[in-house]
């Protein structure tokens, strides 16, 4: 949807802050990125940037993957897309998908193996989405925790680092993911093995099912 009015300078600089975090970067990396100091980042998101000053807007979407439009509030569409309609995340990993497609059409015979190692990247894919969705789990945590305003005197009144806060989040989230994420790929590399140490993909299929009921079950636990 395309806007007719620009949004305020204040505004401006919400939306700086808010792609900024959405993509994960740090106020230093964003400064690095548009060649300028973390204060003058600071400055822009607290303080705001004017909506015409197109040559700040421009270099500061390019830096957060955005378009200058979604920024200066013209449009709602903030991720930019390819002639085909894609993102860039989405082109990405299209891209990286079809050069897996080119090498093992040339390099891995017969057809039967081809389709081995595909079933195997779509688990691991799918096993990946669930790690993606914990890792979107925390990110809110974080957000909601990061809201709380009796959280914030106890921080600034006990003087408490927020990463006290914060790791603490990842890691009760991230571990069991990530530790599946690590059984997996230990799978693959046993996969040929013969006797006792030899894995199959129904294994491999078991860790992800395992995962998924995992990510559901904790859905569920904080459904309205």
């Amino acid at each position: 949807m395309d806007n007719t009015e620009m949004l305020t300078p204040k505004e401006v600089g919400g939306r700086i802050k808010e792609r900024r975090n959405e993509i994960g970067i740090s106020m230093p990396e964003l400064g690095r990125r548009v060649g300028v100091n973390k204060s003058t980042i600071q400055r822009y998101e607290t303080d705001g940037v004017n909506p015409s000053r197109s040559m700040i807007i421009n270099g500061l979407a390019d830096a957060l993957q955005t378009t200058p439009e979604w920024l200066t509030g013209l449009s709602e569409e903030k991720e930019i897309r390819d002639e085909d309609g894609r993102t860039l995340c989405q082109g990405e990993i299209l891209d990286h998908l079809n050069s897996f497609l080119d090498a093992v059409a040339k390099t891995v015979q017969p057809e039967a193996q081809q389709r081995f190692l595909t079933s195997v990247l779509c688990l691991l894919i799918d096993l990946f989405s669930v790690t993606a969705q914990h890792y979107g789990r925390t990110l809110n945590e974080i957000d909601r925790l990061a809201g709380d305003e009796a959280l914030k005197k106890s921080i600034q009144q006990y003087t408490i680092p927020m990463d006290d806060i914060i790791v603490p989040v990842y890691r009760r989230e991230m571990e069991a993911p990530i530790e599946d994420m690590k059984r997996f790929l230990d799978g693959l590399l046993h996969i040929f093995d013969k006797g006792r140490t030899r894995v199959d993909t129904v294994y491999l299929y078991n860790i992800l099912h395992d995962a998924q009921a995992r990510l559901n079950a904790a859905n569920d636990s904080v459904a309205p």
